[in-house]
């Protein structure tokens, strides 16, 4: 072999690698971008089929008139001075959100920077600004209601989860106070649940 026939021969060889380099990255790139717009797609998707059910089925105003005029035993504004047709209605009501909320911070995660931030959580404080209590999404409903009729939070809460997806959606902080007992609900998006 003739020394300009194997560097003709070479030549081809890292013309061929580099080829094959470049069309590896587009196709990872592309994969990528893709994979992206699909994840952006499905949250879009998600924030709008939660908006359209909770107009529908789950407006805080509408559904607020009908328990308390309805089901409410005395003002405590707890979950526990509901009547029993009251509590089931409000479970039914928390439970949609509670679904609902966490896959809307799970689509979200996945189209943001930190793909960890995952959890939603609420915290309760008090006038003084101190917490006073924390509540997982992902935990069961019997925690919520302690800390609601603990801190008799029942409407605001529902107010709250009512208004929470387009916060979500912004990246805002939300903050609502109860002004009888001025106690505050807000909420954070954590990477993981602190026992």
């Amino acid at each position: 072999m003739k020394p300009y026939q194997f560097l003709a021969l070479t030549s081809d060889w890292i013309i061929l690698g580099v080829t094959l380099i470049v069309a590896i990255l587009v196709i990872i790139f592309g994969l990528y971008f893709y994979n992206k717009n699909a994840n952006v797609r499905k949250y879009k998707r998600k924030l709008k089929y939660i908006n359209k059910i909770k107009e529908k089925k789950y407006n805080a105003n509408v559904f607020i008139d009908r328990i308390y005029n309805n089901y409410v035993t005395d003002d405590t504004n707890t979950y526990e001075s509901l009547k029993k047709k009251g509590k089931r209605k409000v479970k039914k009501y928390i439970k949609f959100y509670k679904k609902s909320l966490d896959e809307l911070v799970q689509a979200k995660s996945n189209i943001s920077p930190n793909k960890k931030q995952n959890k939603l959580v609420f915290i309760f404080k008090d006038k003084s600004n101190k917490s006073i209590g924390k509540y997982y999404i992902s935990q069961k409903f019997k925690k919520l209601k302690k800390q609601i009729d603990k801190h008799q939070l029942l409407f605001d809460m529902i107010a709250y989860l009512y208004e929470l997806p387009q916060y979500i959606d912004s990246k805002k902080a939300y903050h609502l106070e109860n002004h009888d007992n001025q106690n505050v609900i807000t909420y954070q998006i954590v990477e993981e649940i602190k026992k």
